[in-house]
């Protein structure tokens, strides 16, 4: 027995207490620091998404762009599983929401590449998968369309929108697909040929041999015409044969003769061919043609006048000199019209005309502020004009310069622009000027 050994034996065992008690404090210390430090990354990325929506809401979408992919990029430094599906939900929206900003600018391949990098953080988001189905119809990429929509289907099976989205998906290939094939080309019409009944007919009709005259020496008298042979006796003839019945009620009891051929249900006889005559002038000036309908088409069935290029020439009429005092100051104006897409066309069906119109077009436009150096530029984008009800017009505003949002002009720009030009225009903005220009397009259209 050793008191020294024992009482070595007892320190030593106080000692590795108080270490061990200090190391777990350490590992707590480390746990707390990663803790706040997932937190604030958490914190930063949702405060990226929320600068996102609101860049969003001001129709600024680079922006919006901008700050979610910084927003997905922080999300993405999380490590370890505390609090990690916070973080990858905070990325799919990211990426979901900046995938909607550049379906707004129409730029559809960014938009699905977008969305396919939100599908690899969950394959099961039905956002994602909805979204890259519009990109992809936009793009004619049917295929791919429709293996999204019908796996969104499968994750939400009662979502109407998802169900209507598949089948204009289908049907708009279906369509391509007939045009491709020229299957709605009706100018094919103009090469039918015989029918078989027709051919048939014709082959079995005799055929009468072209005699060529025979050459005569001067003085010399023409050859007699050789005598036609006797016609037989009635009482010769042979009996003619039975008349043939056909079973089909509608002709029951009517007899076939060459040259018949199917006509719906009925069987009878093949219908004429039409051919194209010459129109003589001098018939056209005394013919009595209905009002509104060209001479060609007197009967007033259906014509179809083509008005794209007068609409194109008076939209830039429109808005060439639009222009408007602001109440602070300042003044706003519109500078014509660029890019003009579509068709307009006046359509005669029955003796009543129809105005069919379906344009998309920009509008630039400048806002210049009393109290600014700066004139800010921008353009009313119509994406919907086809329909005489304003509550159906649509347009984007894109601007080309505008203020920063921190600049005291920032609200008085975005007031002069205004907000839509459907229904409740605010007056003296941009859009209640595109909006009145539409309006006017619509009254000398219709007096056309």
């Amino acid at each position: 027995w050793n008191p020294e050994t024992r009482l070595e034996r007892a320190t030593m065992s106080e000692e590795d207490k108080i270490l061990g008690s200090s190391s777990d404090d350490n590992t707590g210390s480390q746990t707390n620091d990663r803790d706040d430090d997932t937190n604030l990354k958490i914190r930063k990325a949702e405060a990226c998404k929320e600068q996102g929506n609101s860049a969003f809401k001001e129709s600024d979408f680079d922006g919006a762009v901008a700050a979610y992919i910084e927003g997905a990029s922080v999300a993405a430094t999380v490590e370890g599983i505390y609090r990690s599906q916070v973080a990858r939900d905070v990325r799919v929206a990211c990426f979901c929401n900046a995938a909607q900003a550049r379906i707004k600018q129409e730029a559809w391949s960014e938009a699905a590449a977008l969305c396919s990098q939100a599908l690899e953080v969950d394959p099961k988001s039905v956002k994602a998968l909805y979204r890259r189905g519009l990109a992809n119809l936009q793009q004619k990429a049917y295929s791919e369309s429709q293996k999204d929509f019908k796996r969104a289907l499968e994750l939400e099976p009662k979502n109407s929108e998802l169900r209507a989205k598949l089948a204009e998906a289908e049907r708009t290939e279906m369509n391509d697909s007939k045009k491709a094939k020229g299957m709605n080309n009706y100018d094919r019409f103009a090469n039918i040929q015989l029918s078989d009944d027709e051919e048939e007919a014709a082959a079995a009709a005799p055929q009468v041999p072209k005699v060529e005259p025979t050459p005569t020496l001067p003085g010399t008298p023409p050859k007699s015409s050789p005598a036609p042979p006797p016609k037989a006796s009635p009482k010769a003839a042979s009996p003619a044969p039975p008349k043939k019945v056909s079973a089909t009620p509608a002709t029951e009891g009517t007899e076939l003769k060459p040259g018949t051929g199917y006509r719906y249900w009925a069987k009878g006889a093949s219908a004429p061919r039409v051919i194209p005559q010459k129109i003589d002038p001098s018939t056209l000036a005394q013919a009595e043609v209905p009002k509104d309908a060209s001479a060609w088409n007197a009967a007033g069935t259906y014509e179809e006048k083509d008005q794209t290029a007068w609409a194109k020439a008076h939209l830039a009429e429109l808005f060439e000199t639009c222009e408007a005092e602001l109440e602070g100051g300042g003044s706003i104006r519109c500078k014509g019209v660029k890019d003009v897409n579509g068709d307009c066309g006046i359509h005669l069906v029955r003796g009543r005309k129809r105005y069919i119109f379906d344009l998309h077009f920009k509008v630039p436009f400048e806002v210049d502020l009393s109290d600014s150096d700066k004139v800010f530029t921008g353009a009313i984008q119509v994406t919907d004009f086809s329909s005489e009800d304003q509550s159906d017009w649509e347009a984007d505003i894109k601007w080309d310069e505008r203020p920063p949002a921190s600049s005291p002009h920032y609200g008085p720009a975005m007031k002069a622009v205004g907000k839509s030009i459907a229904s409740g225009v605010v007056p003296d903005t941009v859009c209640h000027m595109v909006a009145e220009g539409l309006k006017s397009f619509l009254e000398t259209f219709k007096a056309r």
